[in-house]
């Protein structure tokens, strides 16, 4: 196997825990297969999708919001029948795109530079959705929908969160809230903010690309200047997010060309 392109600043335990990452093809804390890693299926059937006129009320009283204007992309809540997929059950990592990167000369995303975010295990963040969607292909995948990644986080009963309808700020990788990490977290940090289905990290962490374009739900007829304009949805919030925005329903929206250190991706396979 050939060298990996990694910039030279990459610190010294990153560069010895990816040699024992390669070498092994396992990485040392026996999470994450370096040649495709962990999926899980979710099965097929409908889901409730988006948020209802309830929801949306319950969010604005939670969070002391001062407008539904904040939330109307997420309305209405509607029902929407998905096929078998499997989903990687974590967020690609560093390590991980660094075989994509040696195995098709993509250059290194800035943050491989970067101390606080090139641990191997830490998501891969930077990274734009046509890196993203090459990524996904080169392992034999795809980025999932938004209406997969949705039902994967929030599983079949409408929940606000992926481990409930409760807003615990300890489940997930947010911003300020003491939980030890001021930047992203190597996958799998947070078991109890699991989705029904075992998917990890889906709120907090990363931002995560979809597939789709950022348009309106059928039935959605409010105003949004974002809508058609060539943004792609991403979904999850971030470190850097508040406990309103890592909720499944939330509707983020970046262009396909941003690089941002706080968007990373999850890949999907057809069952």
């Amino acid at each position: 196997m050939g060298s990996v392109k990694i910039p030279k600043k990459i610190s010294l335990e990153c560069w010895l825990f990816l040699a024992l990452f390669l070498l092994s093809g396992v990485s040392s804390f026996g999470m994450v297969k370096a040649d495709a890693g962990e999926m899980i299926l979710i099965p097929e059937g409908p889901f409730t999708m988006g948020s209802s006129e309830k929801d949306i009320q319950w969010a604005v009283k939670q969070f002391r919001s001062e407008s539904l204007d904040w939330y109307r992309d997420e309305m209405p809540a509607h029902s929407v029948n998905v096929s078998a997929f499997k989903i990687d059950k974590y967020e690609v990592t560093m390590a991980e795109y660094s075989l994509f990167m040696e195995a098709t000369g993509k250059p290194a995303p800035r943050e491989f530079e970067n101390p606080r975010l090139n641990h191997p295990r830490q998501p891969v963040v930077s990274v734009t959705w046509n890196d993203a969607k090459a990524y996904c292909l080169w392992a034999k995948k795809r980025l999932p929908t938004e209406a997969e990644w949705e039902k994967a986080a929030r599983g079949t009963k409408a929940r606000h969160y992926p481990w409930g309808n409760e807003p615990d700020a300890l489940n997930a990788n947010i911003r300020g809230k003491g939980d030890d990490y001021r930047n992203t977290s190597p996958g799998g940090k947070f078991p109890e903010g699991a989705s029904p289905y075992g998917v990890m990290d889906m709120s907090g962490n990363v931002w995560e690309w979809t597939e789709d374009l950022y348009q309106p739900y059928p039935g959605n007829k409010y105003d949004n200047d974002f809508y058609d304009k060539n943004f792609k949805v991403i979904k999850g919030g971030s470190w850097n997010s508040t406990l309103d925005l890592v909720r499944p329903a939330v509707r983020g929206n970046a262009l396909p060309t941003q690089k941002k250190n706080y968007i990373g991706f999850r890949c999907v396979a057809t069952k």
